[in-house]
C-alpha cells in the first residue's frame, strides 16, 4: 500500500514548503490540505497551482485528496443558517477546482455537527441538501468526493459506517465514496470487520493515526491502542489498493518533520 499524509501538520510552513518536507521524508502520496497557508480558496493563482501539481507529479507523489479544512473552522454544511450554507459550498466548490489544478484524485468531505440547540435530523437534512449541491458540481468536473465517517464526538449523524453508506444511497450518487479514519473508528466503537464490511467497494481511502480510544489525539500509529496489525490483515483479505493517508495532531506541529519521519518508519512496519 501507498503511504501519504496530509499537509495539515505542516501549517507552518507555505504550500510548496510543505510539499518539498513530505517529499525530503519518502513519502509516495500527499493529501493537501485547503485551509491557510495552504491551498485555501483564491489564494494562489491558478498558474502557481498548476505549477506545483507538474512538480508534484514529477517527483513521482500521487495526490489521493484535498482535505477542506472544516474542524473548528467557519465552514458547515449543516449550519440552520443559509449564508453559512451557501458560502461552505462556494468554500467547496473552490476546493473541487482546486483539486482540478493539482490533480488530486477526490476531496474529501467532512460532516461537522450539529449547533447545541439543532436537532440531528435537521442537521442531517440541510448535510444531505447543501452536498447534493456538492455532488452535482464534482460531477461536472468529474471529480471524485469521498465522505470521511467522524466520531459521535465531532459529527452526530455519521459516526457509524452504515450512516455514511446510508447517506450515499440517498443521494444516488455514483461519484462518491468513503474514508475510514483509524483515530474516529477507535474512538466510535466500531468494529474494524464491521466497518470494512459496511463500506465495501465504497472504502477508497484510509486515514491512519491512533489514540488512547477516549481522547482524539491523533497521535503517531502505535502510540495508542488502535489494532493497525489487525487492520493491514483485513485490508489486504479486502485487496484493499487505496492510500493510507498519515493525520497526525496539531500538537507535533512544532517539530512536524520529526513527527512525521517517526511515523513513516511505524507505518511501514506495520503497513508494508
Amino acid at each position: 500500500m501507498k503511504i501519504s499524509t496530509s499537509t495539515s501538520l505542516l501549517t507552518n510552513y507555505l504550500l510548496d514548503e510543505a510539499v518539498d518536507s513530505v517529499i525530503s521524508l519518502g513519502f509516495d502520496a500527499v493529501d493537501v490540505w485547503c485551509g491557510r497557508p495552504h491551498l485555501y480558496r483564491k489564494d494562489y493563482s491558478e498558474d502557481l497551482i498548476i505549477s506545483l501539481g507538474k512538480k508534484i507529479k514529477e517527483s513521482g507523489l500521487l495526490v489521493p485528496s484535498v482535505m477542506p479544512a472544516f474542524f473548528r473552522y467557519p465552514y458547515s454544511l449543516c449550519s440552520p443558517l443559509k449564508t453559512v450554507c451557501d458560502d461552505s459550498v462556494r468554500y467547496m466548490k473552490d476546493c473541487i477546482d482546486n483539486a482540478i489544478l493539482i490533480n488530486a484524485e477526490s476531496v474529501l468531505i467532512v460532516p461537522t455537527s450539529s449547533l447545541f440547540f439543532q436537532t440531528q435530523e435537521d442537521a442531517r437534512k440541510i448535510f444531505i441538501q447543501n452536498l447534493a449541491k456538492i455532488c452535482d458540481y464534482a460531477d461536472s468536473k468529474k471529480m471524485l468526493l469521498n465522505l470521511e465517517v467522524l466520531s459521535h464526538k465531532v459529527a452526530g449523524f455519521v459516526f457509524e459506517m452504515r450512516q455514511a453508506v446510508q447517506i450515499i444511497r440517498e443521494l444516488g450518487t455514483s461519484n462518491m465514496g468513503i474514508v475510514l479514519d483509524t483515530g474516529h473508528l477507535n474512538l466510535a466503537g466500531e468494529s474494524i470487520e464491521s466497518a470494512l464490511d459496511t463500506a465495501g467497494e465504497l472504502l477508497k481511502q484510509v486515514h491512519i493515526n491512533d489514540n488512547n480510544s477516549v481522547d482524539q489525539t491523533n497521535s503517531v500509529p502505535g502510540d495508542g491502542n488502535f489494532d493497525f496489525v489487525k487492520l493491514n490483515r483485513l485490508l489486504k483479505n479486502n485487496d484493499y489498493n487505496g492510500v493510507i493517508t498519515l493525520e497526525l495532531g496539531g500538537q507535533y506541529s512544532s517539530n512536524p518533520e520529526h513527527a512525521l519521519s517517526t511515523a513513516i518508519v511505524a507505518t511501514k512496519a506495520l503497513f508494508c
